[in-house]
């Protein structure tokens, strides 16, 4: 836990404050370039998503992966955070207008369509290659598309967000199969569906912006605007590519200083008992009546 608060802190300041800068600043090079990114596509989940995957390489994978599986242990209390995590996007992305104007209504919308396409997106290419769908896959569909249309959601208008949407949902998914193929242990599949839901939105922006949404942003190719998806590209390789290095090095900095990964022992008895002296559930404390005695 120690480590975590130190790298937390440390990536807050020597990772996330430089991006938020390059992005969101009028003084930084990537606004200059004329990159957009409206609620934090690339500040967010592209750097999230990529700071991930550096310390998922450092970390090393959990005992028994992937031979093992190892589902979410509360289905239903997944669904309930995701609706949850929903409800929150819309003033995630609408607030980022930071005014209750046209703009805000129009980044709500693009936020409910967006992960209602990207959930259906999910769930058709899951049925065609696993040959069922599932309510796991359907809420993490959904997320896909939150993240999707993030950096999106105030410049697009129209049908755009469902286009964004559905295609990150495929996208995403195909994406978690990499982990597999590639070796690295990825438990909340941020790097799936953050980072790459992040890269999808980000370049996508630069198809479908429609200055007539927002006067503050560009034309994209199916506007006739063809200089923004070559920013948005410019602008997310930077933001992953920094991400990625100055992550891999804390992570690597921290454990030879003080140790990363919990012991074997730790691992086995589980973090909320080792590391928090807590559990969820006390089942050993109850009796055959559910009362305490």
């Amino acid at each position: 836990f120690g480590s975590f608060v130190a790298f937390a802190t440390l990536w807050s300041v020597l990772v996330y404050a430089p991006l938020a800068h390059w992005v969101f600043s009028p003084e930084g090079w990537l606004f200059k370039e004329g990159a957009l990114d409206f609620a934090g596509g690339a500040v967010v989940h592209i750097n999230a998503g990529a700071a991930a995957l550096a310390v998922v390489i450092v970390l090393g994978k959990r005992k028994g992966w992937p031979r093992e599986t190892m589902p979410p242990h509360n289905l239903p209390f997944t669904l309930l955070g995701t609706g949850i995590l929903w409800f929150g996007w819309f003033g995630f992305n609408a607030g980022s207008a930071l005014a209750a104007n046209g703009v805000a209504a129009q980044a709500l919308m693009n936020t409910f369509l967006a992960a209602s396409a990207a959930m259906l997106g999910w769930l058709v290419v899951e049925r065609i290659k696993d040959g069922h769908a599932t309510t796991l896959g359907a809420a993490s569909g959904a997320v896909a598309g939150l993240v999707a249309i993030t950096p999106c959601a105030g410049f697009v208008g129209g049908l755009a967000g469902v286009a964004i949407g559905f295609i990150a949902g495929a996208v995403c998914f195909l994406a978690i199969q990499l982990k597999f193929r590639f070796g690295y242990d990825d438990s909340l599949d941020v790097v799936g569906v953050h980072l790459v839901g992040g890269l999808v939105g980000s370049i996508l922006l630069g198809v479908f912006a429609d200055k007539s949404v927002n006067e503050f942003g560009f034309d994209g190719l199916l506007f006739g605007g063809t200089e923004l998806i070559v920013d948005q590209l410019i602008a997310s390789a930077a933001v992953l590519a920094f991400s990625f290095v100055v992550s891999f090095v804390l992570a690597k900095a921290i454990d030879l200083a003080i140790g990363l990964r919990v012991s074997d022992d730790e691992e086995a008895e589980g973090l909320d008992t080792s590391q928090h002296a807590e559990t969820a559930y006390s089942f050993g404390e109850l009796g055959s009546m559910g009362r305490i005695g």
